[in-house]
């Protein structure tokens, strides 16, 4: 289904993004979570949560241990209805979840329109409440998730999605759309001696990073992203929270991914690499399931004397060794 192609990039950049918003215009009580021009919104939640932003989708949660999670990513207008695409994604879960309140017209923030649907669902004895808002907004199309226990919480008779209902609530009144300017268009690229064109601004996102004449760019700002036909995709992005250590990243974000696609299989990690014109990073390669598909991803995170950067090339496992040398290619010409 067309969800799929945003769904990669859950597995794709392990560090945050910078985020260029004035802090005066973030509500009382909230951090931003993502938010800017490049994006086209601004998204927000309660300031004691976690920030754990992955590729396109914006995401936060409560704790290491309250899992309480919201998150928002945009994807491709569906070609039929919501209710239509809403139901096959149903098919994704283990279980058959049970439909708590169904196709109700809802707010969200400033959106033209929006679609509410809660439903109860179990994953490893796990029992959770889900919120999905299906929003539109202008040619757009996003989908906004909150996803929590229905279990109480230790000191309250309330379950942990009711407990959160009024942070729950401000999340999506203070979510705000705006014109989206980091769609590239037909650009004109600067092309090196092999042919490689530039597809990153440095001014912008502090590294140059080429790729041959094939790859089409999704966006190109604070994070550069190209894919292939086959849906082969890379990522490329700037680090802002450099005073951890790169493995403990690692673990953090291999925890998470667990946590969303359930087994990750591991291949390499802290391998001794380079990514261009620095040699202190580190690669990792793992493999995922996700409705019924094995992914295959290749990661780089790399340390410069001011920054950090990841780097991230997923694809289907039968597409992924026959980009490897292209891929390889790509790495060894970035700079910074």
């Amino acid at each position: 289904m067309k969800r799929i192609t945003a769904f990669l990039l859950l597995a794709a950049a392990l560090i945050s993004l910078a985020s260029c918003a004035d802090k005066s215009d973030t509500p009382e009580g909230m951090q931003l979570i993502r938010g800017g021009e490049d994006v086209g919104y601004y998204f927000y939640a309660p300031e004691e949560w976690v920030e754990a932003n992955l590729g396109d989708i914006s995401t936060a949660y409560v704790s290491t241990v309250d899992k309480t999670s919201v998150s928002y990513v945009e994807c491709e207008m569906p070609d039929g209805t919501v209710a239509e695409y809403f139901n096959e994604s149903l098919s994704e879960y283990a279980t058959p979840p049970v439909m708590v309140e169904e196709n109700k017209a809802v707010t969200f923030g400033n959106a033209d329109e929006a679609v509410m649907y809660v439903f109860d669902h179990e994953n490893r004895d796990y029992k959770f409440r889900t919120m999905q808002i299906f929003t539109k907004y202008g040619e757009r199309f996003g989908i906004f998730t909150f996803n929590s226990f229905r279990e109480n919480m230790s000191s309250n008779e309330v379950t942990q999605y009711e407990y959160y209902a009024e942070k729950r609530q401000a999340i999506i009144d203070n979510f705000k759309y705006v014109k989206k300017s980091g769609d590239v268009g037909n650009t004109e690229y600067e092309v090196d001696a092999d042919g490689y064109k530039l597809i990153s601004d440095k001014s912008v996102a502090k590294f140059s990073l080429y790729v041959p004449e094939e790859f089409e760019v999704k966006y190109s700002s604070g994070i550069v992203e190209a894919y292939l036909d086959d849906g082969s995709n890379i990522t490329m992005s700037t680090a802002t929270n450099t005073g951890v250590v790169v493995s403990d990243y690692w673990k953090t974000r291999r925890s998470e991914l667990e946590a969303l696609f359930g087994e990750v299989t591991v291949i390499t990690e802290d391998k001794d690499t380079s990514l261009g014109t620095t040699d202190r990073a580190f690669a990792y390669e793992y493999t995922f399931v996700y409705n019924g598909e094995t992914y295959h991803v290749y990661q780089i995170l790399a340390v410069t004397t001011f920054n950090g950067y990841v780097f991230t090339y997923t694809a289907k496992e039968e597409n992924y060794s026959k980009h490897l040398d292209t891929i390889n290619n790509i790495c060894d010409k970035v700079t910074y």
